[in-house]
């Protein structure tokens, strides 16, 4: 960071709020994706159908996002 942290980068935030997902979409991704990821770090327990859904669902939310002009 070049002007301090995450919290007061002023390119950080910008970018930032610029690219990320936000919305209900978003936010059920997220709840679906955490809990997995979680699993996977502290149990070694992972389900590879489940990822790749998740993978594909969020490529297609970023997908529509770049797709999306710029407010």
């Amino acid at each position: 960071m070049e002007s301090g942290d995450t919290n007061n980068d002023s390119t950080y935030i910008a970018l930032k709020d610029s690219w990320i997902p936000s919305g209900p979409s978003a936010i059920a991704l997220v709840a679906q994706i955490l809990p997995l990821l979680e699993a996977a770090e502290f149990t070694a327990h992972h389900s590879d159908g489940t990822a790749n859904s998740l993978i594909r669902q969020a490529q297609s939310l970023l997908s529509s996002v770049e797709a999306t002009p710029a407010a």
